[in-house]
């Protein structure tokens, strides 16, 4: 075992003896454990956990705070990018049409928000928003409506998944199945809400000046918005709220940083 001296800097752990003698008849020593100087030059262990510059852990390890955020930061990012990645493939690989009447191919059904509901309910609303971003930017590199579909997913989306996990995370239900099933059904009428609103005053008008076509504003322009769109978004807000229901316990552990 090695003693620690002011100027203590290495790349391997440094094992902390049983107890410490620092001279002056001091008796709270401390447990062995390995401080990982990698990222904490310290002149004395007592001296520096005094200062809250590291921190002990269960196994009696000291670790640094700047490690541990490391760790976190490199955490929340794998898991928001594997996340994104299935949202990606749901998005463009397993979508299939519904309300085939309608003149229009635009109601495609798809799952890719599940991956957003699973990883805001494990990290948090902003890790949701920033999936189904990362989602709809990857998707606009082989878009086939002039962006415009992108931005109706993205902004439908994001009102279904940000109440969601903002109610299951922060509201006096939290992380419980209550919160979860009141999150999810606050999700899905805001999904429906906003969906309304913004097909009739943005995605219709966009959708009819991008393709030159009238028509989508003289004759569909309410059955879609309050018609088809309700209907629409109301079936695909309920299945991928069940489905999610269903799979996030099952997959919530992994999920966690």
């Amino acid at each position: 075992m090695s003693k620690l001296d002011d100027n203590t800097m290495s790349n391997e752990p440094i094992c902390v003896p049983e107890e410490i003698d620092e001279g002056d008849g001091g008796d709270d020593g401390i447990n062995s454990a390995c401080v990982e100087s990698e990222f904490v030059k310290m002149p004395n262990v007592r001296e520096v956990e005094n200062l809250n510059v590291i921190t002990k852990d269960k196994d009696g390890c000291y670790k640094s705070k700047s490690h541990k955020k490391r760790r976190f930061l490199v955490g929340y990012i794998t898991k928001i990018a594997i996340l994104s990645s299935l949202s990606v493939v749901l998005y463009m690989f397993a979508r299939f049409p519904i309300f085939t009447v309608f003149p229009f191919s635009v109601l495609d059904m798809d799952f890719a928000s599940i991956p957003s509901l699973l990883g805001g309910f494990a990290l948090g609303p902003i890790a949701a928003v920033l999936i189904e971003l990362i989602k709809c930017t990857i998707k606009l590199t082989t878009t086939n409506t002039m962006f415009v579909g992108e931005l109706s997913n993205f902004i439908v989306s994001t009102a279904f998944v940000l109440p969601s996990t903002i109610i299951y995370k922060y509201s006096k239900y939290k992380k419980t199945k209550k919160g979860a099933i009141i999150g999810l059904i606050a999700g899905v009428f805001t999904n429906v809400i906003v969906g309304s609103i913004s097909n009739y005053f943005i995605i219709l008008p966009l959708y009819s000046k991008a393709f030159n076509l009238p028509i989508l504003i003289t004759e569909y322009r309410e059955v879609f918005a309050f018609g088809y769109g309700v209907a629409f978004n109301l079936i695909k807000s309920v299945s991928v709220s069940i489905i999610t229901f269903l799979l996030y316990k099952r997959v919530s552990k992994p999920l966690h940083l």
